[in-house]
């Protein structure tokens, strides 16, 4: 009875230790300068890798996925596959290079999860974008002159979207509709959004979408990845937890803050500077610009302007200095007409 017992107790350990990624892999990961975490999507416990240094490799989050399950100190770390080289082992348990870093081949703006994780790390022909902008809109002015879209029916004083910034979009510099055909590139242009093919991400990632982008039950989803998401090299997934994260670290900050307590008055750009370098660090509020209706003076976004943002890093670690012109004063508008 003790043999069996402990059959079943080593079974189960075993089955604990396997389940740990989705698409168990054995072989090598050898980083960059990054960091790794006990969980992908709230990014706990980090631990940062050194270049160079060689890991062993026991899964990843889903087949030609973009994390790889680690080994630190023989503890199970999640890693992007972007950060450095995979290599798996073959039948005859021989080393093979699988994964490289990110080349300039061209992606294809296909949507099935095959399509999506072959593009995982590629460029667009004309090379990964280094320079972002991250476009943050307050809802309640965008539903001044949209009321009639779904989003802004359902919104109400107590709904996220009253008093959060909402993602409008992460927007690679100077690349749009990558890859995409010309059929889709009218779709999207002409306001059929309805018709551009759904936007492959799983079920936490669109939830949490939903969330920061209320505009989805309007297909602002599909708009925004195919007329700019496919030039950033990673799949939708991929691509939308980064702007999830970045959206959900701004509005944690004292410039939400600002915006949340001051709904029907007006705030300077002196304030929301003094904010947001609170927030993230003396001069960052350099990479802000802050937009408004040019005759009612309502504020209508925060445009931020970031470096290339790779999975583990925070808003603070991808600023740059942005040359954009800024409204002076703005007035917070409140929910409603």
């Amino acid at each position: 009875m003790r043999f069996i017992i402990s059959l079943l107790l080593a079974f189960l350990l075993l089955g604990q230790q396997f389940s740990y990624a989705d698409y168990p892999i054995k072989g090598k990961f050898v980083a960059n300068n990054c960091v790794a975490y006990a969980g992908i999507k709230n990014q706990s416990e980090p631990v940062s890798l050194k270049a160079g240094e060689v890991y062993s490799a026991t899964g990843m989050n889903r087949q030609d996925g973009d994390f790889v399950a680690i080994k630190i100190d023989g503890i199970n770390k999640w890693v992007a596959k972007s950060c450095g080289k995979l290599s798996l082992n073959d039948l005859n348990g021989d080393i093979q290079p699988t994964a490289i870093a990110p080349t300039t081949k061209p992606i294809v703006a296909g949507n099935s999860k095959e399509d999506n994780a072959q593009s995982n790390q590629s460029c667009p022909i004309q090379g990964c974008a280094d320079r972002y902008l991250l476009a943050l809109s307050w809802q309640s002015s965008f539903c001044q002159t949209h009321p009639n879209k779904t989003e802004c029916i359902k919104q109400s004083p107590t709904s996220y979207d009253a008093t959060n910034f909402t993602l409008h979009g992460l927007w690679p510099d100077k690349l749009s509709y990558c890859g995409v055909s010309s059929d889709d590139i009218n779709r999207d242009e002409t306001g059929n959004w309805s018709s551009l093919p759904p936007v492959q991400t799983d079920a936490q990632t669109k939830a949490e979408l939903s969330k920061v982008m209320p505009g989805i039950v309007s297909n602002l989803d599909r708009h925004e990845w195919y007329k700019h998401g496919t030039c950033d090299g990673r799949n939708a997934d991929t691509y939308y937890d980064l702007a999830i994260g970045l959206v959900e670290e701004f509005n944690a900050s004292q410039v939400r803050d600002l915006f949340a307590s001051n709904i029907g008055k007006t705030v300077t750009l002196t304030d929301v500077k003094r904010a947001f370098d609170s927030s993230f660090g003396d001069g960052a509020s350099g990479s802000l610009n802050l937009k408004c209706g040019k005759e009612d003076s309502l504020v209508s976004e925060v445009r931020l302007k970031i470096k290339r943002p790779l999975a583990g890093q925070k808003l603070a670690d991808v600023l740059v200095p942005s040359g954009g012109l800024s409204c002076d004063r703005v007035i917070v508008d409140a929910v409603g007409l």
